[in-house]
C-alpha cells in the first residue's frame, strides 16, 4: 500500500478497486519510468547447483 499511496499517488478508492495484477503493473511501470527498471536475478546454473549439493548435500 505504501507504493500505491506514496509513489503512485493513488487514492484509497483507486487502490482498493484495483487488482493485484494492475497494482504490480503500475509499480513496474513506475520503476521503469524512473530509472529503476525490473531487475530479475537469474537462478543458479546447473553447475552451481551441483557444487552446492556436493558441499552441503
Amino acid at each position: 500500500m505504501k507504493g500505491a499511496f506514496g509513489a503512485l499517488h493513488w487514492t484509497p478508492a483507486v487502490f482498493w478497486a484495483s487488482t493485484l495484477t494492475e497494482y504490480m503493473f503500475a509499480i513496474e511501470g513506475f520503476n521503469e519510468a524512473n530509472g529503476g527498471g525490473s531487475k530479475k536475478e537469474e537462478g543458479p546454473t546447473d553447475d552451481d547447483m551441483a557444487d552446492l549439493l556436493a558441499r552441503y548435500g
